[in-house]
Formats: structure tokens, C-alpha cells, sequence
């Protein structure tokens, strides 16, 4: 059985891992030394009323750094709401209109939050998240209708990261050489991201906080290297093997299909899919497990594993849509897990979409590749 599960696992990350990547751009780095490259800061998750800047005491700029060297990036606020973003981010043109890139980024933060400290509602440094990511979205504030101010993307809330963003550790020293100093602290990511229609992407670096006081901290050292990904489309087989992996279901069962062997690698998988009334299979004793996952089927997996909420389609047509999937599909577009535009026939679904769009239904993170250890 471990044997499957090692083979399995090993399939989907090779349909995920091997979409064919291009040269490597040389890598951009970002040492603030004459200026501040063009990065512009973003606070949100505060109460959007006139004064509370100052309340909150939200500083920024491009600034010496504390212990010498050179300049960066600094952040600063005093957290009244126990949940406070503060980042920069810095548009990046020049890539592809709408191809999917991979992107590594490594940067430095500069913290004087000593280990093991207690605080306020949280830590000061175990509980402010650092968190990096690079999105299709130019981040912004909105006004929420609570009257609070939230990012436009999908940045996750502390301890949990988003489609954008990822949870990358926290502002505690690794080690206390000097107490109370600023001391740096290294961090890096590699995620996958679209170009919008004009050939941008946006990198956004910083904290969510839930310590409920003053946080202070720099960021240098930024570098980004690219490398431009072919999109492929993932199969039946793999696409509920990724939702099974990160829904660790404790029922098992064996699929009635009789193109599922006992010996398939998803075996478990397409099991537990079928059990749950997530996926039937074609009829006649069919699964597919090697066919392209379509759009449609992949809306109505979704939308049966969230409950199959009701959902309006607004002035969507969706009159070309099977009829069995109008309904999933509705809800795909009314949650912005698709567009009008990926309901044109029976089309599949690409790996980096189908993933986005799970993520985003179990709430997790929405991305295909996961924070560096190295921190």
C-alpha cells in the first residue's frame, strides 16, 4: 500500500512539477541603495475612518538601515484591530500576456523581536506572519461592508496563507546575537503565476499581525529570478488525488470502476471520490482516470465537495454548458473559480487553474508550490 501511495504521489508530482519550462531569466535584485526601486506600501485590515492612519501610527519609507550597510525598505504599526497588514509591493512588466511563470524570490527582513517573547493578544514575533507572494493583481485597499480595509487578493488571514500569498515563518530572530538589536532574518518562495493581459505581475512581501502593539521591521536584499511554465491540463486521476492528499479523508473504500485496478497508484483516491458522491465516473463501470479533467467536470467535483450551495449565474449564458453541469458551473462563476470564457465546450482544465480553484474552495493556500525552508 505505501508503495501505491509513493507511486501516486509521485505521478502527480511529475504532471505538476514537469510542465515545460524555458530558460531562466537573470536574476533582478532590488538593493535600495539609490532609491526605493519603485515599491509602493500597502496597509490593510484596519477600520477605514478618517484619522485612524495616524492611530494606528502606519509609517513607511525608504530608510538607513539600523545597523548600518546601506538602505531598505522600512514598515511600521501599531496593531489596534489584533489584525494588521503592512507590505510593499513593486510592479514587474515585460513578461508574456497571460502565460504562467514560475517564480523564485528570496529577500532579507531586518526584526529586533527577540525568541520566545509574550505580548499582547500574541507574541511579537511568533505571531506577526511573514508573508510573499506574486500575484495578477495590483494590490490594493478596499472598503469591506464591515467599513474595514481589505487587500483585493487573496492574501489568507495570519497563521494562513492565500491564493497570493504565502505564509513564509514569522519576524522572531532566529538567533539573539545582540538583544533588542535589529538583526537579520532570510527568507524565500518559488510560486507560480499568470501575466495579466499587459504582460504585469506584482510582487507583494510583508506581515499579518495578530500581536496587538508596535511592529517595526526592513526588507532588503530582494531578488527574483523567472522562468516561463507551458500550461497543461491535469487529468481525472491526478486532480482528485491532489484534493484527497489535502483533505486526509479517514474513510476508505475501494472504487467500483473497472478501468481503476487494484493495482492503480489512485486507487484510494478515486475511492474516497466516488464514496463521497464527489465524481461517478462516465457510466458503464468507466472512470477515466487518464482523461484531461474538463472544465465542467471539475466544477461539478467542486461545487459537490463544498455542498452544492445554490448560486446565481447573473447574465452569464450558460445555454452551451451541459445541462448536468449549469448548476456547478453557475457557481463556479458566480465565486470566481472560472470565467465565461473557460465555459467554450467541453475544454479541460489546467493544473494551475484546477489547483487554485480547490484551494480556494477548502479555504487553504492557492498555490502549487509551497515556502523554501530556508528562512
Amino acid at each position: 500500500m505505501k508503495n501505491i501511495k509513493r507511486a501516486c504521489a509521485a505521478l502527480l508530482a511529475a504532471m505538476l512539477l514537469s510542465s515545460m519550462a524555458y530558460a531562466a531569466e537573470p536574476a533582478v535584485t532590488f538593493d535600495f541603495e539609490k532609491d526605493d526601486a519603485g515599491f509602493t506600501p500597502v496597509f490593510a485590515d484596519y477600520p477605514a475612518e478618517d484619522g485612524v492612519d495616524d492611530f494606528y501610527e502606519l509609517r513607511h519609507g525608504w530608510a538607513e538601515l539600523p545597523m548600518g550597510g546601506g538602505k531598505g525598505l522600512f514598515l511600521s504599526g501599531n496593531n489596534h484591530s489584533d489584525d494588521l497588514f503592512m507590505g510593499y509591493y513593486k510592479e514587474l512588466p515585460g513578461l508574456k500576456p497571460g502565460r504562467l511563470y514560475e517564480f523564485h524570490v528570496t529577500f532579507r527582513l531586518a526584526t529586533n523581536v527577540d525568541g520566545g517573547m509574550i505580548g499582547v493578544g500574541g507574541s511579537p514575533g511568533a505571531s506577526v506572519f511573514v508573508k510573499g507572494g506574486v500575484t495578477t493583481v495590483r494590490p490594493r485597499r478596499t472598503v469591506d461592508e464591515l467599513g474595514q480595509y481589505r487587500l483585493n487578493i487573496h492574501k489568507g488571514n495570519q497563521a494562513v496563507g492565500g491564493c497570493d500569498l504565502l505564509v513564509l515563518g514569522n519576524s522572531e530572530k532566529e538567533e539573539t546575537v545582540r538583544p533588542g538589536e535589529y538583526e537579520w532574518k532570510a527568507f524565500s518562495f518559488t510560486m507560480l503565476a499568470k501575466a495579466d493581459a499587459e504582460g504585469r505581475v506584482y510582487l507583494l512581501l510583508g506581515t499579518d499581525s495578530g500581536f496587538e502593539a508596535t511592529s517595526s521591521y526592513y526588507l532588503d536584499g530582494i531578488t527574483l529570478a523567472w522562468e516561463e511554465q507551458a500550461e497543461r491540463p491535469i487529468t481525472r486521476a491526478a486532480a482528485i488525488q491532489r484534493m484527497y492528499d489535502d483533505a486526509r479523508p479517514a474513510a476508505r473504500q475501494a472504487p467500483s470502476f473497472a478501468d481503476v485496478g487494484g493495482d492503480h497508484p489512485c486507487r484510494d483516491a478515486i475511492g474516497w471520490a466516488e464514496g463521497a458522491g464527489l465524481a461517478a465516473g462516465y457510466g458503464s463501470g468507466r472512470f477515466g482516470p487518464e482523461d484531461s479533467l474538463t472544465v465542467e467536470q471539475a466544477m461539478v467535483i467542486l461545487h459537490r465537495y463544498a455542498g452544492s450551495p445554490g448560486a446565481d449565474n447573473g447574465d452569464a449564458d450558460l445555454s452551451h454548458v451541459s445541462p448536468w453541469a449549469r448548476d456547478s458551473a453557475a457557481w463556479g462563476l458566480q465565486k470566481g473559480l472560472i470565467g465565461e470564457d473557460d465555459l467554450a465546450g467541453s475544454e479541460p482544465i489546467s493544473e494551475y487553474a484546477f489547483v487554485r480553484a480547490w484551494r480556494e474552495v477548502q479555504g487553504e493556500a492557492c498555490v502549487l508550490f509551497g515556502p523554501s525552508p530556508h528562512r
